[in-house]
Parts: C-alpha cells; sequence; structure tokens
C-alpha cells in the first residue's frame, strides 16, 4: 500500500535533518588496498537471500513517504539519491558496476535511508545479517565505508561473476546489472527486478535533472571502470559467500493478534537507547505509515502512542488506528464502537492479553508471554522505545480497553 498524505513541518524537518547529518564526502577508493581485516566480512557456506516473499521476512514498502514527488521520487527518497551519488558513482567507477542500480538497490533495501541498520550502523544493504540473527548486520564507521560494503559484497562473491556481473553490458546498464544478480540469486522475490527497475528510471531521471553522469558515460571517461570490471570477472580478490539481505520485519504483519504483535515489536530488557527501536518494531512503523507521523520521537520509535498506533495497525486489528498523543487515543477509545471499556480493579482477574490502558498522558498494552506472565508494553515520549520489561501494575489512573 502507498501511504499519500501533506508533508507535515515535522516531516520536512526531518528530511533536512537527515541530509544534514548525511552529507556525502568526495572519495576515490583504491580497491587494491583494501584488506581482509579492514573488510570484517563474515563468511558462511551459502547465500542468503533479500526475500519479501518468505513466511517471517517482509520487506519496507517503497514510496510510502510523504511530500511531491521529484523525477519519480519522494522527497525523501531524492534526498537520499542526492547525498549519496557522489559515493555511489565513484564506487562504481573503482568497482565496474552501474551506479544507477546499487542506488535504486539502496532506496529499496534502506527504505531510503531510514531503516533500523542504515541509521544506527551505516549498513544501507543489511550486510552480515541472517534471517537466524539479523543482529549480526555489520556496523560500518561511515557511510561510505556501508556503501563500499555493498560493491565488496558483490565483488568477493564467486556466483555473481558466474552470471557475468563484471561482463559486458552489466558494467554500464542498470538494468542489464539487475537482470544479472537476480540470476545470480540475490533475490527470491519474483518481481523484486521490476521494483528496481521501476527506482532505476527514477534515478535516471534525477541524473538528468541534475546533470550527472550515467554508468555508460563514466566507463567512457574512465577506462579503469571496465579495466577494473574484468579483473574481477577473473576472481580476483574471490574467496568465500557473502550475505546480501534486506531489513526484514519478522513479527506476524496482519496476525490479527494484539498480544502477539506488541510482544515481537518490543523489546524484553532496557538494554537499548531510546533510539534503538527493536528492527522488527523500526520496520513496522514504517511499513504502517507511524514514522511519518507526530514529533519526531514518535516518528523515531520512542514514544508511547507511535508504539500503540504501530501495533494496531501492523496487526491489522485496527489499520486505521490513530496516532499520535496519548489524550487523542484515549478519546478515540472511549468513542469507537469497535472497543469496549473494561473496569479497571487493578489485578489482571478480569483482563485478556491484548488488553489496552490508558490515560491522558500514556497508553500502554497488557500481554502475556508463554509462561503465563503478564507484562506492560509500551514507550516513554522522547525517553524510552518500546520493551515488555515491566511487570503488570495496578495502574489506578488507567481505563482499560478490549478491541470486540
Amino acid at each position: 500500500m502507498n501511504l499519500k498524505r501533506g508533508v507535515s513541518i515535522s516531516m520536512v524537518a526531518f528530511s533536512l535533518i537527515l541530509v544534514a547529518i548525511l552529507a556525502p564526502i568526495s572519495v576515490f577508493y583504491d580497491v587494491s588496498a583494501i584488506s581482509e581485516q579492514e573488510l570484517y566480512f563474515y563468511s558462511q557456506n551459502g547465500i542468503y537471500f533479500y526475500n519479501p516473499e518468505g513466511e517471517t521476512c517482509k520487506s519496507t514498502l517503497m514510496g510510502s513517504f510523504d511530500g511531491d514527488t521529484s523525477a519519480g521520487l519522494s522527497d525523501l527518497q531524492a534526498a537520499f539519491v542526492d547525498t549519496y551519488h557522489e559515493i555511489a558513482e565513484n564506487l562504481s567507477v573503482a568497482y565496474g558496476i552501474p551506479w544507477e542500480a546499487v542506488m535504486a538497490q539502496g532506496i529499496l533495501e534502506s527504505a531510503a535511508g531510514t531503516s533500523s541498520f542504515a541509521v544506527n550502523r551505516n549498513n544501507f544493504f543489511g550486510i552480515g545479517a541472517f534471517d537466524s540473527n539479523p543482529d549480526n548486520a555489520f556496523s560500518y564507521d561511515t557511510p561510505e565505508a556501508g556503501w563500499r560494503g555493498y560493491y565488496e559484497n558483490i565483488r568477493k562473491t564467486a556466483t555473481y561473476r558466474e552470471h557475468g556481473v563484471f561482463s559486458g553490458e552489466t558494467v554500464t546498464n542498470p538494468y542489464a546489472y539487475a537482470e544479472a544478480i537476480k540470476a545470480a540469486g540475490y533475490a527470491t522475490d519474483p518481481n523484486y527486478v521490476a521494483k528496481l527497475n521501476t527506482l532505476i528510471a527514477a534515478v535516471e531521471n534525477r541524473a538528468k535533472e541534475r546533470g550527472w553522469k550515467s554508468s555508460a558515460e563514466l566507463a567512457a571517461l574512465n577506462s579503469e571502470m571496465k579495466i577494473n570490471a574484468a579483473a574481477f570477472s577473473e576472481g580476483e580478490g574471490g574467496g568465500g559467500v557473502y550475505t546480501a539481505y534486506s531489513t526484514c520485519v519478522f513479527a506476524a504483519a496482519g496476525n490479527g493478534d494484539i498480544n502477539s504483535t506488541a510482544i515481537a515489536l518490543s523489546w524484553d530488557n532496557r538494554d537499548h537507547a531510546p533510539t534503538d527501536p527493536k528492527i522488527e518494531y523500526r520496520n513496522a512503523l514504517e511499513s504502517t505509515g507511524v514514522s511519518l507521523l507526530g514529533d519526531v520521537c514518535s516518528m523515531g520509535g520512542y514514544s508511547c502512542d507511535a508504539f500503540l498506533a504501530t501495533v494496531m495497525r501492523y496487526s491489522d486489528v485496527d489499520s486505521e488506528f490513530p496516532c499520535c498523543g496519548a489524550a487523542m487515543q484515549l478519546d478515540y477509545l472511549a468513542s469507537s464502537p469497535l472497543y469496549e471499556e473494561i473496569p479497571n480493579l487493578g489485578n489482571t482477574s478480569n483482563l485478556r492479553p491484548g488488553d489496552i490502558r490508558a490515560s491522558g498522558s500514556h497508553v500502554e498494552i497488557v500481554v502475556q508471554l508463554n509462561d503465563g506472565t503478564y507484562k506492560i508494553a509500551s514507550a516513554s515520549h522522547c525517553d524510552r522505545t518500546a520493551d515488555h520489561y515491566d511487570d503488570y501494575y495496578a495502574g489506578e489512573n488507567f481505563r482499560v480497553f478490549r478491541r470486540k
């Protein structure tokens, strides 16, 4: 689904902050000087795929950002392209990979730089993450290093060479490159190439607007681009097999269960900074559109109202659940025919997992773990991201509501 809304002041401010923080630095890379120790690659006997169609993995939505489009891109996507264009272009000359395709992958796989991996680790392509342990995703010191991680991943994986990634038109034609990596097994999503092609076309339009050179033009001006590609096609620097992975949502989207969704999207401890929401929660925020609502704390996943709205929308229990503001959500719960009010007895005797507690200043969800323990799942405005760390407490000031 695509979410279309008007541009809010907070969204404009967020976009400006994003661009300011991620301003690019012009760097040309000497690939031959890169050591194995510097790369910190994690080798596996197999390839783990970007797989938005998997039973427990879902890609973040593309094109679901506010703002007037430019060249087929949203404002946030356009800012992402402008920020990283020079880095991608320089790396493309060094590696012989068309930058337009890699830029499109970055937009798709990091939700235009807003995914948890991108924001917290400079990892725009999920390098190093696995379905069994997404937290293995590498952290890079700089955005440039994060982008180089993608190019090195392609260079060092034999199956990409075997499928002609560094040969013929794949060096300069982003559409041919997209077909080649898909054929090599980069993505199991049957629509992956179609999604990339749409974004590639938009990136090409942006390049024309900005007067940037295409990959074909870069190759004509820089002989080393094809020379490097030819060397890599012969296996220079080859070795282990490395991963290419998208930021995935592991909670059960649309499962109709408030309890399990609230648990899946929240930490079970308080060892995390407010700006470090669980990756499942980060992606659920984005896919439901809640990351575009409210102030910076709500958009970032450290506010009680945003957590409640995300759980209700993401579970598909109430896809129109409002955000943001605890008082407004209390009014909604009290007036909506979808909910019934339950007496607050100060204990769990009449409660069910997934009941919502609301006051004029705070909202939270009563959850029950597999061992039968009752917990409170919530976040705190500008202070704490979502967790289910607290044991159940009486909370006499709360009104309790249940989805009918």
